[in-house]
């Protein structure tokens, strides 16, 4: 607390610094940030960039969130420098501001630090009851630990810390959080963004590093995720991750889809508060704005292996301390129900 204070105090120093306005528009609820570091030249691997566009196309070609929704912080920030490895080994390239081809640039910052804090700051006073937000990182990741402290780099050599970003998550009033990081050691996150009505999927555990997949230019684990809620690979072939057929694949098929044809030495991580949660939450019903949520009560919060949670060797531990307690969030009105 005493940090987020002190970013808070920082910023408003510095009232210029501003983020794309998140505006409801009528038909969504769905606000995402896409965050690629990078770290510095030497090590911001075209493949990051390749990440965030797949998802960055996915977000707005098959579930068309509009642009004003999606925050995108990529290395430099789209300056006219060579800040990127290309994958091929071949020099450096400018990573390029334009994520789904249509001509515009979709990059709207650098992904430093500050701008970081500041688009987290700006959408928790934007964002309502009624309103989801996904959050995605990929990049490099490091930890003090090698178990649960853990951050992600950023660009200039910057980092996130793992308790920083759970104390900005902590602004948002909003229905629900969905988290996926890909970098190194992303497991370390899980422990310190828990809070009721959040879904996260790491590539891997806190003490692990994660990899890129051995035949594409993207990170293994969040390409499958990102096939799987799209409906199709990059080059537009069909992906069936709808498991029980009800036509959207929810975040819980997500992860059991890019875990199940994960194939480097990675163990990836899925979490939800609560457990229902992952189950029910997709990218197409968050258009409604309108979703049921079970909320856990504190004895459950304090549990370090909450329901839902994925465990080292990825079989899901079940928690039958559930206290019948419900909170639905409809029309922006909160209702209590004990059953």
């Amino acid at each position: 607390m005493r940090e987020l204070a002190l970013i808070i105090v920082f910023l408003s120093w510095f009232p210029w610094l501003t983020v794309v306005q998140a505006q409801g528009t009528g038909t969504t609820h769905l606000y995402a940030v896409i965050v690629n570091g990078g770290r510095n030249r030497l090590t911001n691997h075209e493949r990051y960039w390749n990440d965030c566009a797949f998802l960055y196309q996915t977000l707005r070609q098959t579930y068309h969130v509009p642009k004003r929704n999606i925050t995108v912080l990529m290395s430099d920030g789209g300056l006219p420098y060579e800040d990127m490895l290309r994958d091929d080994g071949r020099g450096f390239i400018s990573s390029p501001e334009d994520l789904d081809g249509d001509g515009q640039g979709d990059v709207n910052h650098p992904a430093t630090r500050e701008m970081l804090v500041n688009a987290m700051l700006s959408l928790s006073r934007r964002l309502t009851a009624d309103d989801h937000l996904f959050l995605f990182f990929i990049d490099h990741g490091g930890t003090t630990d090698r178990q649960s402290d853990s951050f992600v780099w950023l660009w200039n050599d910057e980092r996130m810390e793992d308790y920083t970003l759970g104390s900005l998550l902590g602004l948002f009033q909003v229905a629900s959080v969905n988290v996926l990081m890909g970098q190194c050691y992303s497991g370390g996150f899980v422990d310190n963004l828990m809070r009721n009505g959040l879904v996260m999927a790491t590539a891997c555990r806190g003490d692990e590093q994660s990899w890129q997949s051995p035949d594409r230019p993207y990170d293994e684990f969040v390409y499958h995720w990102t096939c799987a809620v799209n409906g199709a690979d990059s080059d537009g072939n069909r992906i069936v991750a709808d498991a029980d057929g009800d036509g959207q694949v929810s975040m819980a098929e997500a992860f059991e889809y890019a875990r199940s044809h994960d194939r480097v030495k990675e163990t990836p991580q899925y979490a939800s508060w609560p457990e229902q949660l992952g189950e029910q939450w997709t990218f197409a019903n968050a258009n409604s704005g309108t979703l049921g949520i079970r909320e856990m009560n504190s004895e459950e919060m304090a549990n370090d292996k909450p329901a839902g949670i994925w465990t080292i060797s990825g079989i899901r531990r079940q928690d039958a301390n559930t206290h019948d307690v419900y909170i639905e969030r409809r029309a922006g009105k909160v209702r209590k129900i004990v059953r």
